[in-house]
Formats: structure tokens, C-alpha cells, sequence
């Protein structure tokens, strides 16, 4: 899968239409240029809920639909549920542990072997045997200052 990269739930609401024009996102282009993006089913399941806490009504949520159809999303699975298990308990031995969803989205890295942006400081940094984290938060800071 060398022409898929798996996006965490920041760096896809990057790609909203109405965030075209954002710096964070254009520290994401390069690496997501000529490749398939993928989403967690945990993504999917973040954008809904942003979707239920604001009350959207039903044609932004049509929006909402016809956007995440966009990307690979990548579903559940029973190996997935081991590699999830095997992630978080890693993460607790660094002593860094992950909410369930952002475990999720980790595990479905390592499992698919897919590198992973981020624009999430949750998973910078870690020591997670095979989670490739790609993410702009350093950039991002550096601008800012």
C-alpha cells in the first residue's frame, strides 16, 4: 500500500473545502500529493459526532456524506482489534497513553503499515514500534512565533 497514506481526523478536516486556503494544511499537501488517502472507520466516526454536537441539519450533513465518500475508509476488523490492544499497551508502557479513538487511528496505521499525518500532538513523538507519524505541528509552531 506504498500509494496510500492514512489521514487522522485533523489533517482530513484540513481538506474541507472551506480550509483551501489554510497553512496548516499546506504542510500536508506534499506528502499527500500522488497517493490514496485513507480515514480510520474512528475518523468517520469523529466527523458524525462533530456533526451531532453542532446540530447540523440535513443538507450539511448530505455535505458531510458526499465529503468523507472522497477517501478510502479503512474498517474494522479482528486483527485490527489485536493491533489496537498491542498499541495501547505499548503506549502505556511509554507512558503516553492514548484515548480509545486516537488508539483507533494508530492501530490502523501499524496495522496497514501506513504512514500517518497528524496535525494531532497525541501522536507526535511516539516510540511505537511501527507508527510512522508524519505531521506539521513543529512547522506549524515555528510560524507562529
Amino acid at each position: 500500500m506504498a500509494d496510500v497514506v492514512l489521514l487522522d481526523t485533523t489533517v482530513v478536516s484540513l481538506l474541507h473545502p472551506r480550509k483551501k486556503n489554510s497553512r496548516e494544511r499546506s504542510f500536508y499537501e506534499p506528502h499527500m500529493k500522488g497517493k490514496n488517502l485513507a480515514m480510520s472507520f474512528q475518523s468517520v466516526a469523529e466527523l458524525h459526532e462533530w456533526a451531532e454536537n453542532n446540530n447540523w441539519a440535513e443538507p450539511k450533513r448530505q455535505e458531510l456524506d458526499a465529503f468523507i465518500r472522497r477517501f478510502l475508509v479503512i474498517p474494522y476488523d479482528y486483527e485490527l482489534a489485536k493491533g489496537w490492544a498491542v498499541v495501547m499497551s505499548a503506549s502505556r508502557r511509554e507512558g503516553r497513553r492514548f484515548t480509545a479513538g486516537d488508539c483507533w487511528i494508530a492501530a490502523t496505521a501499524v496495522h496497514r503499515e501506513l504512514p500517518l499525518l497528524t496535525h494531532d500532538s497525541d501522536f507526535v513523538g511516539r516510540a511505537i514500534p511501527g507508527l510512522n507519524v508524519i505531521s506539521g505541528l513543529e512547522q506549524s509552531k515555528a510560524g507562529s512565533e
